[in-house]
């Protein structure tokens, strides 16, 4: 039990800590960070579905956190296409699951550590088996 509380201390500690941009500039010139990680494409796609959530006047929870998967589905999807950032070398069928990972963590749900053990696992499951 302590090996687990531990190991969970230090997952969490050693994770990336990426701001959420303060307007659309920061986007344009920090892009890098953004695509840099999963942190980052969630970071980047909670601040523009906020935006379209103003914009588009979204009140229902349920309708925001769908344009938060959305966003980060298309977000790491277009950077697959544009082979650019973490997801560059993914499939589509893999950048789709990152995408609804990155929209997990954009709404709250789950945090970046359990994520990313999330995707291993799942990816784990379509691995042909070795002997």
């Amino acid at each position: 039990m302590v090996v687990v509380l531990i190991m969970t201390t230090v997952a969490l500690a050693a994770q990336d800590v990426v701001p959420v941009p303060d307007d659309v500039m920061d986007i344009f010139t920090q892009l890098n960070v953004y695509f840099g990680s999963l942190a980052g494409v969630a970071a980047l796609s909670t601040f523009l579905a906020a935006l379209l959530n103003g914009a588009l006047k979204v009140t229902k929870k349920l309708v925001r956190q769908l344009v938060a998967w959305l966003v980060a589905i298309i977000l790491i999807v277009g950077a697959n296409l544009l082979n650019y950032g973490f997801a560059a070398e993914f499939s589509i069928l893999k950048s789709i699951l990152y995408g609804l990972g990155a929209g997990l963590v954009a709404n709250g749900l789950f945090d970046i550590p359990f994520v990313k053990i999330l995707m291993d696992t799942v990816e784990g499951w379509f691995q042909p088996k070795t002997k």
